[in-house]
C-alpha cells in the first residue's frame, strides 16, 4: 500500500493518536495535501493551510531535486497540538535555502517562515528533512502566529 495510517507506539504515550506514512513514488502531492487535511480534522483555517504548504513544500522538494526512495510521514504530537513532517529521500545532499528569484528558492524560505523548527537529519546515503508546526498554543486566539491582525496592515491610499 503506498499511504497507511498506523496507530502509535504505546512509548509515544498517546494511542489514540494516528501517523501517516506515505510513499512518494507511488501517490501524487494532492493525495498527500488530502492526508494532511485529514488527518488535522478538528482544527481550521491558516493553522491547516500552512501545514499543507509546509508538508507540499518538503514533497515537492524530494520530488524535484532527490532520489527515490521517498517518502513522507505526519505525525501529531503532544495531544495533537503539534504536527511533525518527515520526508526522507535517496539523496545525501543538503537541501538549502536560496535567495527566490523568478526560478524559484521560495519553498523552504516558506518552511523556515512557517514551522515552529525544522531541520535535516543524514543517514549515510540518505536524509530525512524534517519539520514541526505548532498547531494550538495556550492562550492564542487561533489565527497563525506569523500573521499580523489586520488592525495593523498598513493603510493604502
Amino acid at each position: 500500500m503506498a499511504m497507511s495510517t498506523q496507530p502509535w507506539s504505546a512509548a509515544r504515550g498517546d494511542p489514540t493518536q494516528t501517523d501517516v506514512r506515505c510513499d512518494l513514488d507511488a501517490v501524487t502531492s494532492r493525495d498527500v495535501r488530502r492526508r494532511v487535511r485529514d488527518l488535522l480534522t478538528g482544527h481550521a483555517g491558516v493553522v491547516v493551510d500552512d501545514a499543507v504548504l509546509v508538508v507540499d513544500e518538503l514533497v515537492s522538494n524530494a520530488l524535484c531535486h532527490a532520489v527515490a526512495p521517498r517518502v513522507c510521514r505526519l505525525s501529531l504530537a503532544d495531544q495533537g497540538r503539534c504536527l511533525r513532517i518527515e520526508v526522507d529521500d535517496g539523496s545525501p545532499e543538503q537541501p538549502r535555502m536560496r535567495t527566490p528569484d523568478r526560478h524559484g528558492g521560495r519553498g523552504l524560505v516558506l518552511v523556515d517562515r512557517l514551522a515552529s523548527s525544522w531541520g535535516v537529519r543524514h543517514h549515510g546515503h540518505h536524509k530525512t528533512v524534517w519539520a514541526e508546526l505548532v498547531l494550538i498554543r495556550p492562550g492564542s486566539s487561533g489565527h497563525a502566529p506569523h500573521l499580523a491582525p489586520a488592525r495593523h496592515w498598513p493603510t493604502l491610499r
